[in-house]
């Protein structure tokens, strides 16, 4: 990739193997995808060159808000149940942060479950929604917000983590702001699913389905390439959960004829274990 290095930003590395040889890897939804040459780690070319303003993908408006309540809200709801019980194995303080925090639901969630909440998000709108909700969200960038160190017991990232150009740096910042044995979460689509596969159905799945979201996801992380990339930040992998349930099941599209199809290439997925998403607990 030939750049003036002088007028535009350097091409991005790899951020698990630090790699900067990247082959074409095909195509998911008209996106191209390259692969790094040295550890495999799938990302959207686009992204690569490093000259995609980020903070404009992701402010919302009240369009996205409703699809987001028709189509993901219950998934992500249960999503999130699931998660809040499994995080008091770590409750110490009772400080939580939740690093794009969205439109607030699992800060509401945590708050009733006697968490000490907080948010992060870049999304103006997305923060009156939230608020709107009484949660605390900080509005920006994560440096950006006054966040002592050492003060969170859990901070999570919810689908968050596959669309930073520096996930690395996102990690260290996230470490530096847990208790010692505090935990990190973060979930992500499974970039296994990405494989290319002869069965014609799981191409369906690959192509129409699996939530690769490629006009917004930089980096597509298998649970491997996550557990090296918290790894080399210095937290100690506790566990990577690539279970879920039905109702966690993201099914989207505003075609009803679209989102029958859906349903069916979902429904063989959950029941054939295909990869979908998956959660990393790692440890500070």
């Amino acid at each position: 990739m030939d750049m003036d290095n002088s007028t535009q930003p350097p091409a991005l590395s790899c951020p698990v193997c630090d790699g900067v040889t990247w082959r074409p890897a095909g195509a998911v939804r008209r996106d191209a995808l390259s692969c790094c040459a040295d550890c495999g780690l799938l990302a959207t070319t686009r992204f690569l060159s490093n000259r995609e303003d980020l903070g404009q993908l992701y402010d919302t408006t009240d369009a996205d808000y409703r699809i987001y309540n028709a189509q993901y809200r219950d998934g992500r709801l249960a999503s999130y149940r699931r998660w809040l019980s499994v995080l008091d194995t770590w409750r110490t303080g009772g400080r939580l942060l939740e690093i794009g925090s969205g439109y607030g639901d699992f800060l509401a969630l945590a708050a009733e479950a006697g968490w000490e909440a907080t948010g992060v998000e870049i999304s103006a709108h997305a923060c009156t929604v939230a608020r709107s909700k009484g949660c605390e969200v900080h509005q920006g960038r994560l440096e950006e917000a006054p966040l002592p160190a050492g003060s969170f017991d859990a901070v999570v990232l919810w689908d968050v983590i596959e669309h930073l150009p520096d996930p690395n740096a996102m990690i260290q910042q996230a470490l530096d702001l847990l208790t010692p044995g505090g935990v990190l979460l973060m979930k992500t689509p499974d970039g296994r699913a990405l494989a290319p596969s002869v069965n014609p159905l799981r191409t369906l799945y690959r192509h129409f389905v699996y939530p690769a979201n490629t006009p917004e996801h930089v980096f597509h992380f298998t649970p491997d390439q996550l557990t090296t990339l918290a790894q080399r930040n210095g937290a100690g992998p506790v566990a990577c959960d690539t279970g879920d349930t039905w109702a966690e099941r993201i099914i989207s599209g505003n075609n009803p004829a679209v989102r029958a199809a859906r349903w069916a290439i979902m429904g063989l997925a959950h029941w054939r274990r295909w990869p979908y998403e998956f959660v990393l607990v790692a440890q500070k």
